[in-house]
């Protein structure tokens, strides 16, 4: 049984209120693979690369201050926009690319022109699910740790039992978005209209409303691999942070896994942040970030 770790701020954080870092320019880079027209971040450091995956309707700039706790370690750094989101293109092929499998196809794809190999893979909400996809089917793929991703195999019966069924849940899956479901998929998935920067509420109206529509669908029909059978199965090591207040994904689910390889036998859960955690309460997030990130750079890489 793993053990329920509550992470306490230290009182009242006003760390987020300062515009975050923005990723530079010069990072910025363009990539042709497995048909998909991608824009990604990418900066070279000596250490065992690190990549980010953002969640859905969202984009690359979500981890940049996550990004800091990775170069302050001297690693190469990988954040790309997923396809559909940010300044990716929409997906030729959506009815296959916007699941977790293909999803997780292009991000091998990508790792593949980078040269990268291995890699530890930090990924929230939907990139969360793809990093459980490339740990289970990826050899490169070191480590996972996830926020807001409750390993579930894909079905009705598991999600249900993985996830709240709330109105806004509900617009994960839905194609057309009118402005006031921008604003109310936004405010739940950030943690409060206070979390809701201009740049993240217009990622989400620029959102490919297929990207939703065809990852629910795929994820509902039993597209991708058991998730849950992965974690307690693979002996690579696993972090999972959980966000207090998340008003989507289901504790008592998480607390109910037998994981293999749970690093420190633990879940961490971060008071007062909701299904965002890295960025409503970033300090005791990166705490947590950087010393899995440490571990992972000093153990074995996957044989």
């Amino acid at each position: 049984m793993s053990i329920i770790e509550h992470i306490m701020p230290a009182g009242i954080s006003d760390d987020h209120d300062a515009a975050p870092p923005p990723l530079a320019d010069a990072g910025m880079t363009r990539f042709k693979v497995a048909g998909e027209s991608l824009s990604a971040y990418v900066e070279i450091g000596s250490g065992r690369p690190v990549l980010f995956l953002h969640g859905n309707s969202s984009t690359k700039s979500v981890w940049s201050r996550q990004v800091i706790v990775a170069r302050e370690q001297g690693r190469t750094v990988i954040v790309p926009d997923l396809p559909g989101h940010g300044d990716s293109e929409n997906s030729p092929s959506p009815e296959t690319t916007y699941s977790f499998p293909g999803y997780a196809a292009v991000i091998g794809a990508l790792l593949d022109a980078l040269g990268i190999d291995p890699v530890d893979v930090v990924g929230w909400s939907l990139g969360g699910h793809i990093g459980l996809q490339l740990l289970a089917t990826e050899d490169r793929v070191a480590s996972l740790l996830i926020t807001g991703a409750p390993p579930a195999r894909p079905s009705v019966e598991a999600l249900e039992q993985a996830f709240y069924a709330t109105d806004d849940m509900k617009l994960a899956g839905k194609a057309g978005f009118s402005e006031a479901d921008a604003l109310a998929y936004g405010t739940d998935m950030m943690g409060g209209s206070r979390f809701l920067i201009p740049e993240l509420l217009q990622s989400i109206k620029r959102t490919d409303g297929n990207a939703r529509r065809f990852m629910f669908a795929n994820a509902l029909r039993g597209v991708g691999i058991d998730q849950r059978a992965a974690v307690m199965s693979i002996e690579k090591p696993l972090c999972v942070v959980h966000g207090e207040l998340d008003p989507f994904v289901r504790l008592d689910y998480l607390s109910t896994i037998g994981y293999r390889a749970l690093w420190k036998d633990s879940i961490f859960v971060i008071s007062g942040a909701g299904h965002a955690p890295h960025w409503e309460q970033p300090v005791p997030f990166n705490r947590i970030l950087a010393g899995f990130l440490r571990y992972t750079q000093e153990a074995k890489s996957p044989s």
